[in-house]
């Protein structure tokens, strides 16, 4: 009952933010709205939602948009970052690979893309391991448009410096260690976590691949349809190493579908990501893949209780994808 009001609160207000987009205004009575996602914090809640009247016009009155509102609290200069990352990558790819953006206002921190039919590459590997899809075709499909993307802003190779990332383990380490931030197994973790220095020192200083980063590359910012992937969600224009994507990406894979870090299951996504960027992403890969699984383990509440059914299935995908990472 209150997921539904929770959808119905989010289609009102979409409508009433839609509604200062001045060439939509006058279809809004007739649009249908489905809420494809929204979430709540600190800053207020974000959504995005499907307004559409496909189902009762011809092709020449058809209005099909989605409206994406960034949170209330969220600045005018995190909007903006973010609205430059999605249009660099509109700009680089094109609209066959990022939604086109129609109109932006900057007062409701909300923007209008064209609608473009598919399922999120999370939704569709679940699909998969019903026999309803191929994973092969999936993953091979994500990989493309990963490679596709990192290859449009691509730099010249840079020496690996891991002091940044180092900052952020030994902040986690630090917080989990005085319990001002609790997880489960803590006992494992800690000895996972005091292996990354190590890490880090084996591959410091070999050269890395560099290019604009998508920056939360997870399964369900990537739409599969059935020409390839689309990418969604961007993060601000950042330059970085192209395993920091990568690594979001396998370790969210991991968590929810094959825990193996040496899964064949993987060879359609670097056939399609690339072998020559692959062979280029390991070195940097190899220490921060292990970073972003604490970081998502971190993420896990430290009682059962606590946890949603898909986090208590992904800790468990977590501590079986760690015992391989890490050695003890």
């Amino acid at each position: 009952m209150r997921e539904v009001e929770d959808c119905h609160s989010v289609e009102s207000q979409a409508r009433v933010i839609a509604a200062q987009h001045d060439w939509l205004r006058p279809h809004l009575a007739h649009l249908t709205s489905v809420v494809l996602a929204h979430r709540v914090s600190n800053k207020g809640r974000r959504f995005v939602v499907r307004l559409t009247n496909l189902d009762c016009v011809d092709d020449v009155d058809a209005v099909d948009v989605v409206l994406k509102a960034f949170a209330s609290g969220d600045s005018l200069e995190e909007f903006e970052r973010c609205l430059g990352g999605h249009q660099k990558a509109l700009d680089n790819l094109g609209p066959c690979a990022v939604p086109e953006i129609l109109s932006i206002h900057p007062e409701t921190r909300s923007l209008l893309m064209r609608h473009i039919g598919g399922r999120t590459a999370h939704d569709m590997l679940g699909l998969a391991e019903l026999g309803l899809a191929k994973s092969d075709d999936i993953l091979e499909a994500c990989g493309r448009w990963i490679g596709r993307f990192h290859r449009s802003t691509l730099q010249s190779p840079r020496p690996i410096d891991p002091n940044f990332m180092l900052r952020w383990v030994a902040t986690m380490r630090s917080e989990v260690m005085d319990r001002s931030h609790d997880v489960p197994r803590r006992d494992l973790f800690m000895a996972y976590v005091d292996q990354i220095p190590a890490m880090a020192e084996a591959v410091t200083g070999e050269e890395t691949p560099i290019a604009v980063a998508h920056g939360d590359l997870h399964l369900r910012n990537l739409l599969i349809t059935e020409k390839g992937a689309l990418g969604l969600d961007f993060d601000g224009v950042r330059t970085v190493t192209t395993a920091h994507d990568l690594a979001k990406f396998l370790v969210r894979f991991h968590g929810w579908f094959d825990a193996d870090p040496d899964t064949p299951a993987l060879d359609p996504f670097w056939r399609g990501y690339g072998g020559d960027l692959k062979d280029l992403s390991q070195p940097a890969l190899r220490y921060i893949l292990p970073i972003r699984l604490l970081g998502d383990w971190r993420d896990i509440p430290k009682q059962r209780t606590d946890r949603r059914s898909g986090q208590q299935h992904r800790f468990r995908n977590i501590l079986k994808c760690a015992e391989k990472v890490f050695r003890l």
